[in-house]
């Protein structure tokens, strides 16, 4: 196992960066987290693992960093601001309603997915987020891709159960796709 160069792991910039910006939802820090990533990948004395692939490795580890860097402010992770999503829904080609949309939804589900237990968070992120198979999962987290499987569904069902009981998820027939249900006893 040898350390990979800065200039070997490069390629995948943009995957890690996109994927920490969706847990994140704050571009500063996500290219601050993704930074730091590159840079514990080039430094690290264990060294990229030849079975998994590099974007899996630099996902984990990126993905390590958020969850570490969210722990230490006892907090969530942020919304986007405006001018990050119009940036983004540029980059896309999609219509900006849509967009838009897509977005805050993402956001909404992303607060969320930090009450998961970390076996399912972690799971639920690398393969949703990042979008790695079941088996570079199962090499970057060190379980087997059944569980990976188990830990994936079971992750979904919490998540789903979490967000019915916080959120109000719409998508085609409302203005605002995700906002928290009114609690009851109160008049809005």
């Amino acid at each position: 196992m040898t350390r990979p160069a800065l200039d070997d792991l490069l390629e995948h910039r943009q995957a890690v960066l996109s994927f920490v910006m969706r847990l994140v939802g704050n571009a500063a820090l996500a290219d601050d987290l993704t930074q730091e990533a590159f840079l514990r990948a080039t430094r690290t004395g264990k060294g990229h693992r030849g079975e998994a692939s590099r974007r899996s490795w630099l996902c984990a580890i990126a993905l390590n960093l958020v969850r570490d860097h969210l722990r230490a402010l006892g907090r969530s992770p942020d919304t986007t601001s405006d001018e990050a999503v119009l940036r983004h829904i540029r980059s896309e080609g999609e219509d900006a309603e849509t967009g838009v949309l897509k977005k805050e939804m993402a956001d909404c589900i992303a607060e969320y997915l930090f009450r998961l237990p970390p076996s399912q968070h972690d799971v639920v992120a690398l393969h949703d987020m990042a979008d790695l198979s079941h088996r570079e999962i199962a090499d970057q987290l060190r379980i087997s891709e059944q569980n990976s499987r188990v830990l994936l569904h079971r992750g979904r069902s919490a998540l789903r159960k979490i967000l019915e009981e916080n959120c109000v998820l719409s998508v085609g027939g409302d203005a605002v796709p995700c906002e928290r249900p009114p609690r009851s006893g109160t008049s809005e």
